[in-house]
């Protein structure tokens, strides 16, 4: 190999095209912009999707799915790997240096293994835990202390669904109270007052 013999690989640089040098060239006059418009101007400044004005496909289109920003800083972890957990209690900085979870991790879970193997007593602190993997611990004369984000969305489940039985039940009171009132037809005079206003 020699310096005079290097080059880039094929395909890596691409030739620019040199517009604006006469009509045989192809690319002369209007430059491949076509004829006026937005996109002959210097900045046409279109978005992303723009499609001249049109409803673009992405609004035509129906929204689905869900993406939640909570699930990146998220993980879940088997009850098989907290053998590899030196000491016997296991928490973010006892997985951190493990290798079980990485810096970004805010949130752990320790669920049940498919086949379970755990025969360790441990003490689990400050980490989400399922109701098998908790069970499973606790057979093993294991304790666990249920982290402090668990126990605040347990109680705003709790409460949601509180809320939404109260409103429930409200409408079905004033319902049996009342019973199913359909709203009064308006007479002339109250048209022509709402018409009038409105002029």
């Amino acid at each position: 190999m020699f310096l005079n013999t290097l080059k880039p690989a094929e395909g890596s640089h691409k030739v620019a095209n040199r517009v604006g040098r006469g009509i045989g060239s192809g690319l002369g006059k209007t430059c491949g912009r076509g004829v006026k418009g937005a996109g002959a101007r210097k900045s046409a400044h279109k978005n992303p999707g723009f499609e001249g004005g049109q409803m673009p496909m992405k609004i035509r289109l129906p929204k689905f799915g869900f993406w939640s920003p909570k699930a990146e800083v998220t993980a879940e972890v088997s009850l098989n790997d907290l053998a590899h957990v030196e000491g016997d209690v296991v928490d973010m900085k006892a997985l951190l240096d493990a290798r079980l979870i990485t810096k970004k991790i805010k949130y752990v879970k320790v669920i049940l293994s498919r086949v379970p193997n755990f025969t360790k007593k441990i003490t689990l602190k400050g980490i989400g835990c399922t109701k098998a993997a908790k069970a499973a611990i606790e057979a093993q004369g294991g304790t666990v202390e249920v982290a402090s984000y668990s126990e605040q969305a347990l109680a705003r489940r709790e409460d949601s669904a509180r809320k939404s039985a109260l409103k429930q039940k409200t409408r079905l009171d004033n319902l049996a109270a009342v019973g199913k009132v359909k709203p009064a037809k308006k007479t002339a005079e109250q048209k022509a007052a709402k018409k009038a206003s409105k002029a």
